[in-house]
């Protein structure tokens, strides 16, 4: 066995054995395992266990890049969406994407380019953010697209988490696929913002229009999130009330699935939520990011919701 190579990703098996065969047990054996081995990994990737990368290109040559895991012809795609300056590897999304390639569904997990080819960190905040949350939403018009010109299942659903959901939801306002017959958004509020500092860009007309950078507070990032004034707008000014009426002028169905124990909002937020008239699922005891054992309970909100897409 230790003279035998075998990368699922390609396929490769190579013998590194100098040695004759005295007899051909030991041929016998290797091509045994080999054949098992490949029977295996082919197995695994069927049922969805292996991601591929896929890479499509935007407008000044950017490179996007995301993994893509085929699934049953009678399941939907599923397109999930990272949060703030993250990438598809960071939870809940890549966890979610596990649980669901398991269950047979295609998914596909792109990592935001935020105006970097082939980006494969998370951003910090000191970083040039020139990118908007616009940018964000166009691209994922790129990924349907792109998921059409494969002949992929004509059922997408668009799973966003955090800001994530603010990407998707702008989207979902905009001219969305016909294939796009579900959003849902998970974790999703408005961004933190210092609130002297907001309202005097927001209604700065001169400020609005500038060009250079300037640091300002943003999520987590306490007054050294770098951008323009303009970038940092097209985040900072999604506020609560924008955000529960593009809910709900959203022609696509849309759910909403929130922690009952979320601290990254304010607790009238989450009162707000549940007072509407949205579809809104609250699992009671889960943070921001469903960790633990409510990573289960999120995928089983997502199952239902997917559940009743519509034809």
């Amino acid at each position: 066995m230790d003279d035998v190579q075998f990368d699922v990703r390609g396929y490769t098996i190579q013998n590194q054995s100098n040695k004759k065969n005295e007899d051909g047990m030991r041929t016998g054996l290797v091509s045994m395992t080999v054949r098992l081995c490949l029977a295996l990994s082919l197995l695994f990737w069927g049922n969805g266990a292996f991601a591929a990368p896929v890479e499509i290109k935007l407008k000044y040559g950017i490179i996007a890049t995301a993994d893509y895991r085929s699934g049953r012809a009678d399941k939907p795609v599923v397109i999930l969406v990272h949060g703030f300056m993250q990438t598809r590897h960071s939870p809940p999304m890549n966890r979610l994407a596990d649980a669901l390639a398991d269950s047979g569904y295609a998914v596909l997990i792109p990592t935001l380019s935020l105006g970097i080819s082939r980006r494969v960190r998370s951003l910090p905040c000191e970083a040039a953010h020139r990118h908007t949350l616009q940018d964000e939403a166009n691209e994922l018009g790129h990924w349907v697209d792109w998921l059409a010109g494969q002949n992929k299942p004509q059922k997408i659903a668009i799973i966003g988490h955090s800001t994530g959901s603010q990407a998707v939801l702008a989207y979902l306002a905009g001219t969305p696929g016909n294939t796009v017959k579900k959003g849902i958004l998970t974790s999703l509020g408005p961004i933190f913002v210092d609130d002297p500092e907001f309202e005097k860009v927001r209604k700065s007309p001169e400020m609005r229009t500038e060009t250079g950078l300037k640091k300002f507070t943003l999520a987590y990032c306490r007054k050294n999130y770098v951008s323009t004034p303009s970038a940092y707008l097209s985040y900072a000014e999604r506020r609560e009330d924008r955000l529960l009426n593009e809910v709900g002028a959203i022609k696509a169905p849309v759910d909403m699935i929130i922690g009952g124990k979320d601290q990254l909002y304010s607790p009238g937020w989450a009162k707000r939520v549940r007072a509407s008239k949205l579809k809104v699922a609250v699992i009671e005891d889960a943070g921001h990011f469903y960790d633990g054992e409510h990573e289960f309970d999120l995928f089983d909100r997502v199952q239902e919701m997917l559940a009743d897409l519509p034809r």
